[in-house]
C-alpha cells in the first residue's frame, strides 16, 4: 500500500504550503480534528478548533472541506459552521455552498443498507456494547465498547445476517478501528469524490492549486492514492505504516498546529 518511510520533512511541507497560491484542504474529523472517542456522539470539536477553521474559511486562498464517514447531517452538525463544505457517507453525500450531491446509485441500493441494519439490530441485544450507526447510505456497527472476548463471536454474527441479505452482491464490507463499514458495492469512495470536487471547483492554473488531504483511518487512503502526485497527503497516526500518504502527524493536536501554520 504505497509509501512506508515518510520521504519529505515537515520543514518541507510548510514550505510547500506557504508557495501555494490556492489551498484546497480536505480534512476528517474523527480521529484527525477530534481524538476518537468510544462512542461517536462524544467526539465533540473544540471551540477553539472550531474558531480557527472559521477564521480560515474566510481566508480567499483557503477552502476547506469537511469528509467523514458520518452521515453529512450528522457531520454538519457536530461542526455547525455554515461556510464550510461537507462530505458525508465515505463521499455519497455532498453539501454546502456551491454543492449538493448525492450518488445516485447509493440511492439505490440504501433499502438493502437498511434491510441490513433491520436485521443485525435483532442480533445486537446479546452484544453489550456494541451499537449500529444508521447513516442511510452506509451503515457501521462499532464495537469498541464489547467486551473483547465476545469480539469473534460478534464478527461470526455479523457475517453469517450480511451473508443472507437479498441483494448481498450490492453491498461491500469494510473494517476501520473497532467497527464494520456497510456500504454500497460501487467505484465510489471518498478519493473518488475528492477527484470530483478538485475537478469541478478547482480555478485558474492547476499549478496554482494544491489539494491537501489530512486523515487517519483506512478510508482516508483512497483519497491520499488521488493527491499522491498531485497534492499531499498526511496521515495522522502515531506509528508509522503503509500509506500513500507522504507526511505524517501523530495526533489531532498536531494537526491544529498545522492549521494555525495556514
Amino acid at each position: 500500500m504505497g509509501r512506508k518511510i515518510f520521504r519529505r520533512t515537515k520543514k518541507d511541507l510548510i514550505s510547500r504550503i506557504k508557495h501555494a497560491k490556492k489551498i484546497i484542504l480536505f480534512l476528517d474529523y474523527d480521529g484527525t480534528l477530534v481524538p476518537i472517542r468510544k462512542k461517536p456522539k462524544l467526539a465533540k470539536i473544540s471551540q477553539s478548533t472550531k474558531s480557527l477553521l472559521m477564521k480560515l474559511s474566510k481566508n480567499p486562498r483557503v477552502r476547506i472541506f469537511i469528509i467523514s464517514g458520518r452521515s453529512l447531517q450528522n457531520i454538519k452538525s457536530m461542526v455547525g459552521i455554515k461556510s464550510l463544505c461537507y462530505i458525508g457517507n465515505h463521499g455519497m453525500e455532498l453539501g454546502g455552498p456551491g454543492m449538493n450531491f448525492v450518488e445516485k446509485r447509493a440511492l439505490r441500493i440504501a433499502p438493502t443498507v437498511q434491510k441490513c441494519c433491520d436485521n443485525l439490530k435483532k442480533k445486537l441485544k446479546a452484544f453489550g456494547g456494541a451499537f449500529l450507526e444508521n447513516k442511510h447510505y452506509t451503515a457501521s456497527l462499532h464495537y469498541r465498547l464489547l467486551d473483547p472476548r465476545k469480539t469473534l463471536e460478534l464478527k461470526k454474527m455479523f457475517k453469517s445476517v450480511i451473508k443472507e441479505i437479498p441483494g448481498r452482491k450490492n453491498i461491500k464490507i469494510t473494517e476501520g478501528k473497532k467497527v464494520f463499514e456497510i456500504r454500497p458495492n460501487i467505484k465510489w469512495d471518498k478519493g473518488k469524490s475528492v477527484n470530483w470536487i478538485l475537478k469541478k471547483f478547482s480555478t485558474g492554473s492547476k499549478k496554482n492549486n494544491l489539494p491537501i488531504c489530512i486523515g487517519d483511518d483506512i478510508t482516508d487512503e483512497d483519497s491520499f492514492k488521488v493527491l499522491a502526485k498531485k497534492g499531499i497527503g498526511i496521515l495522522v497516526s502515531k506509528n508509522a505504516r503503509k500509506t500513500f500518504a507522504q507526511y505524517r502527524l501523530e495526533s489531532p493536536k498536531d494537526v491544529v498546529k498545522l492549521l494555525r501554520a495556514l
